[in-house]
Formats: structure tokens, C-alpha cells, sequence
């Protein structure tokens, strides 16, 4: 074709354009599947480079040290360093558990073994589609603009291509995902309607505490209230069909029209054909020969090139239109592929497609579980030494700082044991509000009447005295760690040994027993 010609001429005369653009594109498209092993990458980079980079930049600073991560004296440099370092080193913080729950919400929303859209399917369903539907555009440009050349002709069948895939990829795919989603409501439906007939049947409420991070939560839950918490619905858990209904109108449209432009176009052709022929010229016959025919004769003669040429046109129009059946069929036959990779290489749990990024490319929890431990390993390997080589340029820099003794000097160890110690604490507040709240407002709404002499208020006021009598024996506990592996006779010579007041020892241990409770632990 002409087009191919001239767009193969062009990308030969502008190649030192075109292919730079090319690499970029395909570059982009490689940062994009893998963002963070990108971002890793450049973060080393930028800490390493010299004068602009983040080291040095840090390293010009002159805050002086003050209390930050884990209740430890840190500088404000060494603290931004280490932020930077950790966000990927919480990624990569997953164990053996983590894994497990991963498996735990797949095979509760009936999702294990699935797997998300690839880029090659996706690539393969919009080179298909774009295909044929190039054979379509071609009958439709003509009809777009009056008096265009071949190459406008071919050049318009491509645009329009490109349109209709845009318009028919995404929804084959949305229809084939809302088809596996129906499916699963179906499924809940089903299983909630033979619970009711054995007469144990539980309302199909969402649990809103279901995520993937505490997934046990429903263990004992049934089967359809189980995958319910995990799957977007709307009142009763029913099927929705709008995706299916606009996807399917979408593709008889196109399918059947493009059946009749191609059979109204041959037959345009052929009737132009038929009224050129010499038959349907009356010609004038000459009287002056004396072996003319018989009118009889000649008429008959009229008739057998009529019904000849006749015969010919009506075969030809038959394989036309049944060629253009067949290419519609074709047509139809390319969205079902669409429709299919939608159905089966979709993801429709709410956190469904993270549990499957993780688990899919590993066996087992073992593997999953070294492979996080290499990249955390490395990430603390990485990590440790920017953030010494920091240390080293500021201490050179501030000649009174090398006087410091060397246990000052911080790790990112203590950075992620500081991060960890102060979620906990946070997680404990949290827990210790939700827990007195609840009582004070009880207390509150029992107030006793002003008539009766009835003072309960020393019970109430039990909790309060187990609580340290300063802040600063309240961030001693908090750094004495887990308690609940300790007895009360190693407790009380903990709280002997360090000052402390027995009752709090005990109060923050029954407070961490709760916690490991409530995760599970």
C-alpha cells in the first residue's frame, strides 16, 4: 500500500527523530511496570553525586541534635536520610505471615491463581482489534469525505482504526470483568439462599474491618459473607449488567453495520456495472446487410447474454455478501477474545490485585519470605552506608563533633527499631483511648441520683492509679519492651531494678497482652 510506502520513507528520513522517540517511549513504559526499583535506583544515585546530591546537601546542615525517632538524639540530616531509606525498607519489611494472609484473601474472594492483565495481553487484544477493524475503516472512508485520494482514503481507515479500538478494547475488558464480578454475587446469592433454607442464614452485611493487613478477621464467618467483605456491591448483592448491555450494543452496532455499508457498496457497484453493459443500450440495426438475423433469433440471442451476465452478477454479490458476513463474524470473534481475557484475567476483590502481585511470582512463603529478607538486607546495607558516609562528612565539617564518643554515633537499625517502638506506642494510645472512653462515658450515663449516698467513685478511679507519675517514667517503660514474656516475680525485680512503679510494669503489660490479642498474635 502506498501509505506503508510513504510512512516507511519517513521514518527512514527523520530515523534521527524518530527512533530517540521510540526509545523514550519504550524507556517510559519500563519505568512505569517497574516504579520502584526505579525510584530506588535514582535515590542511591542522587545520594551519591557530589556537591548537589543528598549527602552532600545534608551534610552543610547545622541543626544541632535534638530527641526524634525511638526517643534517641538524632541530628535532623541523619533523620531525613534514613526517612528516605525507610519507605523502601517498609515495603520490603514482609515475612513469611504476610504471605500467608495474602493467600487468605484470595482464596476467600475464590481469586487464587488469577492473575491480572498482562501488558502483552493487552498489546495482543488492541492489535487485534485495531487489525479488523482497518478492514471495516476501509469501506467506511470513502463515505467520509467526498473526492479524497487512495492515500487520504487509507490514511482516514487508520484513524478511524485507532478510534473504534479505543472505543472496543476497554470495553470488552470492563465487560468480561463485570461478567467474573457477577459471578462471584452470584455465587454469595446462591450460597446465602441455601443457608436460609437450612435456616442458619446471616444478613449480607459488609464487615468493614476486612482488609487485607487483618484478613483472619471472618475465619468463622460463613463462606458468602466471607467473600461478600471483599467484593464491591451494591443493596442485596445483586448482578449488574449496564457494562455488558453498552458493550454488546457497541459491537452489534459495528458488526452489523458494517455488514450492510459493505453489501449496500456492492451493490452500488454492481447496479453501476449493469447499466454500462452493452445490453442495456438499445443499438440501432442495420438493414443494409443481407445476413441479418432473424428478430426472433436475435432476441433470443439478447435474452441468453442477459441471463448470463445476470447469473454472473447475483454469484458475485453472493460471495461479496457472504464475505462480509464472515468478516463480521471475524469481527464478533475478536471482541469474544477481548471479552474472555477481560473475564478471565481479571481482579474484582478489593484488595485483590496487591495479594496477587504478591503472591504470584513466588511458590511458597518460604521463598516469598527470602526474597523480601535479601531486599530488606539490602536496603539496610544501603541505607547504613549512606547514612555513615554522611556522619563522616559531618564530622569533618564540624571539627567539634569528632570529640563525640563513638556509642553517639546512630545506625539505621536504631532509625527502624525507633520507627517500630513509636508505632507501637502510637498503637497502644490509640488503644488505651478507645478502651477508658467508652468506660468514663458508662460512668457518666450512671451517674446516681443527687438522693441517694452512694459513692462509687474510688472503684471508678481504680485505673488511673496505675499509671507512671511522669512522662519520663512513662517513656522508661516503653523502652523496656515486650512484658508479656516476664512472670510477676521478674516484673517486680524489673521494677525494683529500674525504679519503676510495680502497678504501671503491670498495667503495660496487661495493656500489650490486649494488643497481641487484637492483631491476632
Amino acid at each position: 500500500m502506498e501509505i506503508l510506502n510513504t510512512l516507511f520513507q519517513t521514518i527512514a528520513t527523520y530515523r534521527y527523530i524518530f527512533w530517540p522517540l521510540f526509545a523514550l517511549l519504550a524507556l517510559t513504559i519500563t519505568a512505569i511496570k517497574w516504579w520502584e526499583q526505579v525510584r530506588y535506583f535514582f535515590l542511591n544515585l542522587f545520594c551519591s553525586l557530589p556537591v548537589i546530591g543528598t549527602i552532600s546537601r545534608l551534610a552543610r546542615s547545622h541543626e544541632s541534635r535534638r530527641p526524634g525517632t525511638g526517643k534517641l538524639i538524632w541530628h535532623p540530616a541523619e533523620e531525613a536520610l534514613c526517612g528516605k531509606f525507610y519507605q523502601f525498607h517498609s515495603i520490603s519489611n514482609r515475612d513469611a505471615d504476610f504471605y500467608l494472609r495474602c493467600v487468605n484473601y484470595l482464596n476467600k474472594v475464590d481469586e487464587r491463581g488469577r492473575k491480572p492483565t498482562s501488558v502483552v495481553l493487552w498489546l495482543c487484544s488492541i492489535a487485534l482489534v485495531i487489525l479488523e477493524a482497518f478492514i471495516f475503516a476501509l469501506v467506511l472512508s470513502p463515505f467520509i469525505a467526498n473526492n479524497i485520494s487512495a492515500n487520504q482514503a487509507e490514511l482516514s481507515a487508520i484513524v478511524v482504526s485507532v478510534l473504534i479500538g479505543v472505543i472496543l478494547v476497554p470495553a470488552t475488558h470492563l465487560m468480561g470483568t463485570q461478567l467474573h464480578k457477577n459471578t462471584l454475587l452470584k455465587k454469595i446469592r446462591y450460597w446465602h439462599k441455601e443457608a436460609h433454607l437450612e435456616g442458619n442464614a446471616q444478613a449480607l452485611k459488609k464487615d468493614p474491618e476486612v482488609s487485607l493487613e487483618n484478613t483472619r478477621i471472618d475465619d468463622d464467618a460463613p463462606s458468602y459473607l466471607q467473600m461478600l467483605n471483599r467484593v464491591q456491591h451494591g443493596i442485596g448483592a445483586k448482578p449488574q449488567y449496564v457494562q455488558t448491555v453498552v458493550t454488546l450494543l457497541l459491537i452489534i452496532t459495528f458488526a452489523i453495520g458494517a455488514y450492510f455499508i459493505r453489501a449496500a457498496t456492492i451493490n452500488a457497484a454492481e447496479t453501476q456495472a449493469v447499466n454500462g453493459t452493452p445490453f442495456s443500450q438499445t443499438s440501432a440495426v442495420s438493414t443494409s446487410s443481407p445476413f441479418e438475423l432473424p428478430q426472433q433469433a436475435i432476441e433470443d440471442n439478447q435474452q441468453a447474454d442477459q441471463q448470463a451476465a445476470k447469473e454472473v452478477t447475483d454469484n458475485r454479490v453472493f460471495a461479496s455478501k457472504l464475505t462480509f458476513i464472515i468478516l463480521s463474524v471475524i469481527f464478533i470473534g475478536v471482541q469474544l477474545i477481548g471479552i474472555l481475557i477481560g473475564y478471565y484475567r481479571s481482579l474484582v476483590g478489593i484488595e485483590s490485585r496487591h495479594a496477587a502481585k504478591y503472591v504470584g511470582n513466588f511458590s511458597g512463603s518460604e521463598e516469598f519470605a527470602a526474597w523480601y529478607a535479601m531486599r530488606r538486607e539490602r536496603v539496610e546495607r544501603d541505607a547504613q552506608d549512606k547514612l555513615a558516609s554522611l556522619q563522616n562528612r559531618m564530622a569533618m565539617q564540624r571539627a567539634s563533633s569528632a570529640s563525640n564518643a563513638r556509642n553517639d554515633v546512630r545506625t539505621f537499625d536504631e532509625y527502624v527499631r525507633g520507627k517500630q517502638r513509636d508505632k507501637i506506642e502510637a498503637d497502644e494510645h490509640a488503644a488505651s483511648r478507645q478502651s477508658y472512653v467508652p468506660s468514663a462515658h458508662v460512668r457518666e450515663m450512671h451517674k446516681p441520683e443527687p438522693v441517694l449516698v452512694v459513692e462509687p467513685a474510688p472503684a471508678a478511679l481504680t485505673p488511673v492509679a496505675l499509671e507512671p507519675n511522669s512522662a519520663d517514667d512513662k517513656a522508661r517503660i516503653a523502652e523496656l519492651g515486650d512484658l508479656t514474656v516476664l512472670n510477676d516475680e521478674e516484673l517486680l525485680l524489673v521494677a525494683e531494678d529500674a525504679g519503676l512503679p510495680f502497678e504501671a510494669l503491670q498495667h503495660r503489660r496487661k495493656v500489650q497482652l490486649v494488643l497481641h490479642k487484637a492483631r491476632g498474635g
